[in-house]
């Protein structure tokens, strides 16, 4: 009798100690909030949502979406969010003005073209034309400067957000934009003609990547990693399984998964961080005045 009543007070005291250390976990878990742009570049975030990644590495995610990495990065470095998966352009803005960040990993490269209205069909029509792009610092603002030097184009800029831009285009309001993917090829499926890639242009121009404002990888080291852990996963995934990562994709855009197939050929989806890319980078948007004083790419980099 002694040794049963000894039994269930051992299996009663083990039960406690696990319902005190189980709710002690959930004390202490972080909620993470991530702001993502409304497109393909943030392919690996809506896998690792969709395929269940960032649970299996026990952390929980909300999302804030933004049209452009500029207003994204705004959010940023308000405070709204905590890490951000954004254009680089974006990021070394905010960092230029004293907003202290590190970029975890990169998400992919490239995703940006030129593509021109209905009836142009060559880069010989855009001289002296109307051209637009989202704001300075932007990749479709630098790679606009980048054609513009290399082309000799001489075109004016206008500034437009992507979905405003395709309108604007097929209308004949303007005669090209450089546009992100996916709006690219949305644009390209309403009657534009894509004339340059960044590929074209630039051979490793750097994409998108994770980033997280300096006191919160301080604060929660682990965090960030099983963040960036998920999303390494996911990009794994659309290498493998392009076909099914288009599927995944669109369910989140509201958009074909057709289009979005022929929209993520034009990325390089990867996790490596090339330091000398992104000082080049940098160098850059010095050179054409988005920022103000340069930039040490790899103090930029978590780790470096």
């Amino acid at each position: 009798m002694r040794k049963a009543v000894a039994a269930v007070l051992g299996v009663v005291v083990v039960s406690v100690a696990l319902t005190a250390l189980l709710q002690s976990f959930t004390a202490e878990a972080v909620d993470v909030r991530i702001a993502v742009e409304f497109n393909d570049h943030s392919a690996a975030f809506w896998v690792a949502l969709d395929k269940g990644f960032f649970d299996e590495e026990g952390v929980r995610v909300s999302y804030k979406v933004f049209s452009t990495g500029l207003e994204l990065s705004a959010a940023m470095k308000a405070g709204d969010v905590d890490m951000a998966i954004a254009c680089l352009g974006p990021i070394l803005v905010i960092a230029d003005k004293g907003y202290d960040i590190r970029l975890v990993e990169m998400l992919h490269n490239h995703g940006y073209s030129l593509v021109a209205r209905p009836g142009i069909s060559s880069l010989d029509e855009l001289r002296g034309a109307t051209i637009s792009a989202t704001g300075p610092g932007s990749p479709t603002w630098l790679l606009l400067h980048l054609i513009n030097d290399e082309y000799g184009l001489n075109a004016t800029i206008k500034r437009m957000k992507p979905q405003i831009a395709i309108n604007a285009l097929i209308a004949g309001e303007i005669d090209a934009a450089v546009l992100p993917e996916h709006y690219a090829t949305l644009a390209v499926e309403m009657g534009a003609n894509r004339l340059l890639t960044s590929q074209d242009v630039w051979p490793d121009m750097p994409g998108s990547g994770l980033v997280v404002t300096a006191d919160f990888l301080k604060q929660h080291p682990d965090v960030v990693r099983k963040v960036a852990e998920a999303l390494r996963k996911a990009t794994e995934f659309i290498n493998e399984h392009p076909d099914e990562a288009a599927a995944i994709v669109a369910k989140y855009l509201g958009s074909e998964a057709g289009t979005m197939r022929e929209s993520m050929t034009y990325l390089t989806y990867t996790n490596e961080v090339v330091p000398e890319e992104i000082q080049r980078y940098i160098d850059y948007l010095v050179r054409y005045g988005a920022l103000t004083h340069t930039l040490n790419a790899t103090e930029l980099v978590a780790g470096g």
